[in-house]
């Protein structure tokens, strides 16, 4: 999996690519700071969903969509990876708070409606149907003052049902910290991948695997709810992000073992870059105890990766 470089001084950044995930987070703070959440939201700290306890049991919602991932499936007619992506982004910040995935909205916006339109709608609900979930209710605007006639956005809104808590703050020093295996990138860091092919001018077909493959859905977590003390969705941030909002206070020795799409891309960002973009192979993360360990492994599979301690340690191989 060699490819010559054609600007091999250079190293690619998000930033560079015209993503400032420091700006991002402002304008979440601004956000937190005039918005008042009421009494009946309930407080869940990792922030993946939000919980509204007006039902019993409550509900759990949130959006997300699949970002500039879709202008290649757009390219490549790969739309039935881009509705896993979708409602992948969704589905895995669901179950992050203990919530299972139901209902599911979407939001298309576009120059006008056409075939692969039609096309898209017929695959998510395709994929929502294997999940046990439903496409409930949408939107669908024609703005060709805004988007061009080959391009168009799509955003997704998820509603789930709370099955269990997570107790994320019991997390203590000596859990034992869990990754499971992500698909590909995800659908975080396509600004900075997109950047890199066009530079150094690489083609998909010159991939040894496959790079818009769909982000994976973790469907076999809600099983094991009740063995873990916290679970993070590797997304924007990348993996160092993920640890943070799981973790919080405490520290972390893990060791990451790169899969081939991992190794490719760190010829072209360093190490610090790809930590705070990439899920570097592990889509999501779960803490759990020492106790609980094997019985995790054997529910849902996974890799141990670390533990949690006073550290931030990690050891790439």
């Amino acid at each position: 999996m060699d490819f010559e470089r054609t600007n091999a001084h250079n190293k690619y950044t998000y930033s560079g690519s015209g993503v400032d995930v420091t700006r991002n987070d402002e304008f979440t703070d601004y956000i937190k700071q005039v918005v008042k959440l009421p009494n009946w939201v309930m407080k869940e700290p990792t922030g993946y969903a939000t919980i509204i306890d007006l039902t019993t049991p409550p509900i759990v919602v949130t959006s997300d969509g699949i970002g500039s991932k879709l202008l290649l499936h757009l390219e490549n007619g790969t739309l039935n990876e881009a509705a896993k992506d979708l409602i992948a982004m969704n589905y895995n910040d669901i179950i992050c708070v203990g919530g299972v995935p139901k209902a599911f909205i979407d939001y298309l916006g576009v120059h006008h409606i056409d075939k692969q339109h039609y096309d898209f709608i017929r695959v998510l609900n395709e994929e929502l149907g294997k999940l046990d979930m439903s496409l409930v209710a949408g939107e669908t605007a024609e703005i060709p003052a805004i988007y061009t006639q080959s391009e168009w956005d799509v955003a997704g809104f998820c509603i789930g049902t709370l099955t269990h808590r997570i107790p994320v703050e019991t997390i203590q020093e000596g859990d034992v910290i869990l990754g499971l295996p992500a698909s590909g990138f995800h659908s975080n860091g396509w600004s900075l991948i997109r950047r890199i092919l066009q530079k150094e001018k690489i083609q998909l077909k010159m991939f040894p695997f496959d790079l818009l493959a769909g982000t994976q859905i973790y469907s076999d977590v809600p099983k094991i709810f009740y063995l873990v003390k916290g679970i993070a969705h590797v997304t924007g941030g990348g993996i160092l992000r993920a640890l943070r909002r799981v973790l919080r206070e405490n520290g972390y020795s893990i060791n990451i073992h790169l899969p081939n799409y991992m190794k490719w891309v760190l010829q072209y960002v360093t190490t610090d870059e790809a930590l705070k973009t990439f899920n570097m192979g592990y889509g999501m993360i779960l803490v759990t105890s020492k106790d609980n360990v094997e019985e995790v492994i054997s529910q849902i599979g996974g890799t141990i990766i670390g533990n949690v301690d006073s550290a931030k340690n990690i050891v790439i191989q």
